[in-house]
């Protein structure tokens, strides 16, 4: 800074005058960084309980996106076994055709019905092969062994191979899908198309009332869950840019207010001092 010369009274100002000068440049230099960073808060300094208030926010935040992607993926997975099973559900519909044809005794063949038996194995080798190889993320969803979960809430998968689906009751016995496969119990070669007639039927049941949980437990709890974060964030986010996000309204104003405080500061130290003022001012415009 400029020396102290002249009388007490003209130091005084010059004091006074310098103080009011490092003020303004430090008011025009915050005022600088946030119009420059797009932050109100880019040090603890610039608002301590606002940085505290916004630090507590962005946890919260993290902790709702964290949420969000949990239950994305848990929608996906489910969108993925309900793809699958749909399929399942169409080669279940054409087996039934199939069961329904060579239960009559007339109209085919007897090298048709086998023709017919042998694409129901077909068939069924499909179901199981889909039970096995639907896989999310290198994770199996129709073995059994899956489970959907967000948000605290579960939903467990069960598993669609044909061993597992359309388990009826019959004379004491109980019969699955993989029963009509050659030479097993309900193979149309045999006698018993009324019950595996009804074990198709049931089959069939089992794979929808799957895909309706499936879908049910997507719609209502995770999209649901998905939509309500998605609100509280947003609200989150309007809070958080009130506090740490500049006003650039008021941010240029207080530039050009400091500015104007450090050009007539210098001015008065300049005449405190005795100095001549030519081209002082314009420096720092």
């Amino acid at each position: 800074m400029l020396g102290l010369t002249g009388s007490i009274p003209s130091i005084v100002n010059s004091l006074r005058a310098q103080r009011a000068y490092r003020s303004a440049t430090q008011r025009r230099n915050q005022s600088l960084t946030q119009l420059a960073t797009g932050l109100r808060i880019n040090r603890a300094a610039d608002d301590p309980a606002g940085l505290i208030a916004s630090e507590q926010l962005g946890q919260t935040l993290a902790a709702l996106d964290a949420e969000t992607s949990a239950n994305q993926r848990a929608s996906d997975q489910a969108t993925t076994a309900d793809g699958a099973l749909g399929q399942v559900s169409d080669l279940l519909d054409h087996a039934k055709s199939l069961v329904t044809a060579n239960a009559n005794s007339a109209g085919l063949s007897q090298e048709e019905k086998s023709a017919n038996q042998i694409e129901i194995d077909s068939i069924l080798s499909a179901v199981d092969r889909l039970s096995t190889s639907t896989t999310f993320g290198g994770r199996k969803l129709l073995d059994g062994s899956a489970t959907l979960s967000a948000s605290g809430k579960s939903l467990p998968i069960e598993s669609s191979a044909a061993a597992h689906l359309g388990k009826t009751d019959a004379a004491g016995t109980t019969y699955t899908l993989a029963d009509l496969k050659s030479g097993k119990s309900l193979s149309t070669a045999g006698n018993n198309a009324t019950t595996a007639s009804d074990v198709i039927d049931k089959a069939v049941n089992d794979v929808a009332t799957q895909r309706a949980t499936i879908g049910a437990f997507d719609k209502y709890t995770l999209q649901t869950r998905i939509s309500s974060v998605a609100v509280s964030r947003e609200q989150l986010l309007s809070a958080v840019s009130l506090i740490r996000d500049t006003d650039y309204a008021l941010a240029a104003a207080q530039q050009s207010q400091a500015r104007l405080l450090q050009q007539s500061s210098l001015a008065t130290l300049v005449q405190s001092l005795g100095r001549p003022r030519i081209g002082m001012l314009s420096i720092w415009a």
